[in-house]
């Protein structure tokens, strides 16, 4: 289809009759009012639910000259990534995530969506962790600061700190390439033609021999420590790095946050190095909040669509 046909339709259920947001101002999750899908209309794509993953879907889509539809239920657009309004008036409210560092700079980018509205405030500093004695720790992207809050409780962790995280980011960036490959297709291909064999056994060798080149590139102790933190628990992880009670607590939770493990639990050790994946503004594993809540991730996302949808036709 030519990129002057290109059209997204939302369509979802009344919200207080209000149309889909397009300021630029930080505001509530946009809402949908009622519309209906042209009778016979055939569309490139039929994204079924409205959440901030459909509607990247739908950008990129529209984007590539595709007709997309976005179907959502609610009356409300972002799926997760939501910001009510209606719980206590006056105050807004992210209702499901409520921090930002995952979604991938490659997206934020392409869909120029500072331009769209979203706008990011880092967490600095990004923990607290009071001590029943009174001391604390105060933990942030600020390298100085860290150096300076361990070592409150052990100059040897304050000189260990930097190499774990250099180490982590080490292996983030060996990730990268996993998160923003295409994932090969396991499946067997039992009535394919010879040539899409042929085919799939060449996307896959390209896929896994990439990532065995770069896991070989990282020399034979890393390639070690990898392996071990993707198998082990974080409490191996963290007492192979620390000596000190306070950090390691500290650490552990982004092992355990979203999950239904503790630090004990084998595999954990990866979670830490999930949470530390994204980033923000460049800074590797900062999180950040975003103004007016999780649900103007959504709204910049869905003008970003809506934009790409209806361009190239005039409207």
């Amino acid at each position: 289809m030519s990129p002057a046909a290109t059209r997204i339709l939302l369509a979802g259920a009344r919200r207080r009759g209000r149309g889909l947001s397009t300021s630029a101002e930080p505001s509530p999750s946009p809402s949908l009012s009622p519309s209906q899908l042209p009778s016979g209309k055939r569309w490139d794509a039929v994204v079924i639910g409205g959440g901030h993953n459909g509607l990247a879907a739908a950008a990129y889509l529209a984007r590539a000259g595709r007709s997309v539809a976005v179907l959502e239920r609610r009356g409300v657009l972002g799926g997760a990534a939501v910001s009510e309004s209606d719980l206590v008036p006056g105050f807004r409210f992210s209702r499901c995530s409520y921090l930002l560092s995952l979604l991938r700079p490659a997206l934020i980018r392409e869909l120029e969506l500072e331009r769209h509205g979203l706008k990011l405030l880092p967490r600095s500093p990004s923990s607290f962790t009071p001590c029943l004695d009174g001391r604390y720790l105060l933990l942030g992207p600020d390298a100085e600061l860290n150096r300076s809050e361990i070592g409150k409780f052990s100059k040897k962790d304050a000189e260990a700190y930097p190499r774990y995280e250099e180490q982590l980011e080490k292996f983030c960036k060996l990730m990268d390439f996993v998160i923003d490959s295409p994932p090969p297709e396991l499946r067997q291909l039992y009535h394919a033609s010879m040539v899409d064999r042929m085919k799939d056994k060449v996307d896959k060798s390209v896929f896994w021999s990439k990532l065995l080149g770069l896991v070989m590139q990282q020399g034979q102790q890393d390639m070690v420590n990898f392996f071990d933190l993707l198998l082990s628990p974080a409490s191996k992880i963290l007492n192979n790095w620390f000596e000190g009670d306070v950090l390691k607590a500290t650490l552990a939770t982004d092992a355990v946050i979203g999950t239904m493990a503790g630090v004990n639990t084998p595999g954990s050790g990866y979670v830490l190095l999930h949470h530390i994946m994204g980033e923000t503004g460049g800074q590797r594993g900062v999180w950040a909040y975003v103004e007016g809540g999780m649900g103007s991730v959504s709204s910049a996302i869905s003008k970003a669509a809506l934009e790409a949808g209806f361009a190239s036709n005039g409207r």
